[in-house]
């Protein structure tokens, strides 16, 4: 397990509303050929493929592959909710690792069909008591992770917690907002050109999209017989959840992922030989603007109790989603960790163009489900 794992090609289309939707064999396509392309590898190659969808049918999976020609190769597929691109991409590196493969496509897809609309996504009409409000609640572990079917009511008293207790003013939430717009649009996204501020979902939520992207993992063997593009490798890769004691904490916050974040961060640092320190560009999982601040400050890149000071700054070091994050581009489920992958690759090859972050070498790519599961990993270019 010596060997490290390149991530050698990347392949994005862009993130479209729900109510424009391209045929999914018609995305999947794309992501899969732009990233072999970048990759410099032909289909015949590929020994493996993960795919992430949340909102697909796990059948169509192999209909997709059979269609744009690579049936037949062993396929795994990830449902897990917002964090099933990056399990797949989990899964797919410890298989390389472990010597059962050498080149690994990972592929994340979501056309949002099946009567999913912004409201249904996240749970707008279904509200539970304005008691959900309060920051901190006598309640079991189990009550507390009951929560989290009612993703809006635990994003606004998240956003309440965060005016009242830390101070974040709704100017700062609408920099953050407004600062991830603009950087999705110079990134040339859909999204960002489409939304109006009344567009946004309250409490600050990002929009749901459809979309595709696929991600090329190798080893380095493989890169140098093959001529694979290399230059980028995936130095860790963790995964935490929250403890039966935060939960009991009744801190709406930590439902949220902010101690899983904190305790993944530091276990991706070490296995990885870096510190925050060391970063120069972090995408992480803004589903709202609170999981903005929230996970900026649990993965310590400010302190929380200068989140208000950190919403206002127009720029930092590391830079926080130099793409516009889910915020500016949205949140497709299957797709969304893979495109961050995808920005940071770009960033530390230097192929970001206006967004590029000069002299950028390490990376860092978090997501969350909702708070259930929380990955992060450390991206180098060696």
């Amino acid at each position: 397990m010596s060997e490290r794992v390149l991530i050698a090609g990347v392949g994005v289309t862009p993130f479209t509303p729900l109510t424009t939707r391209s045929p999914l064999p018609e995305l999947v396509g794309r992501a899969v050929r732009l990233a072999l392309e970048d990759a410099r590898i032909d289909y015949d190659l590929v020994d493996q493929v993960f795919m992430a969808s949340v909102n697909c049918g796990v059948g169509i999976s192999e209909q997709l592959l059979m269609q744009i020609g690579l049936s037949g190769v062993p396929m795994f597929c990830m449902r897990d909710g917002g964090v099933s691109a990056s399990t797949a991409v989990h899964q797919a590196r410890n298989s390389i690792l472990a010597g059962e493969a050498e080149a690994i496509l990972v592929l994340g897809f979501e056309d949002m069909r099946a009567g999913i609309s912004k409201r249904t996504l996240f749970g707008l009409d279904d509200l539970p008591g304005d008691d959900l409000a309060e920051a901190s609640l006598p309640a079991t572990p189990l009550h507390m992770i009951a929560l989290r079917d009612h993703p809006a009511a635990l994003y606004a008293a998240q956003m309440a917690w965060l005016k009242d207790h830390l101070g974040v003013t709704d100017a700062g939430f609408e920099a953050v907002v407004e600062r991830a717009r603009n950087r999705a649009r110079q990134g040339g996204a859909i999204m960002a050109d489409s939304l109006q501020q009344d567009a946004w979902l309250p409490p600050y939520l990002c929009p749901p999209a459809c979309g595709a992207a696929a991600v090329l993992l190798c080893s380095q063997a493989f890169a140098a017989r093959y001529g694979a593009r290399g230059g980028v490798a995936i130095l860790s890769s963790t995964r935490a959840s929250e403890t039966l004691s935060e939960l009991a904490a009744g801190n709406l916050l930590d439902v949220l992922g902010r101690a899983a974040t904190r305790r993944a961060c530091l276990q991706a640092c070490a296995q990885a030989g870096v510190g925050v320190e060391d970063l120069d560009v972090v995408e992480l999982h803004d589903q709202s603007v609170g999981d903005f601040l929230t996970f900026s400050a649990a993965l310590g890149l400010c302190e929380e109790e200068g989140m208000g000071e950190f919403a206002l700054c127009e720029t930092s070091r590391p830079a926080v989603c130099p793409s516009g994050g889910l915020l500016g581009c949205g949140l497709v489920p299957g797709v969304s960790a893979l495109a961050q992958l995808a920005e940071l690759v770009r960033q530390l090859r230097g192929e970001a163009g206006g967004r590029q972050v000069h002299g950028a070498r390490t990376g860092l790519q978090h997501s969350a489900a909702v708070g259930r599961s929380v990955t992060v990993a450390i991206v180098q270019r060696l």
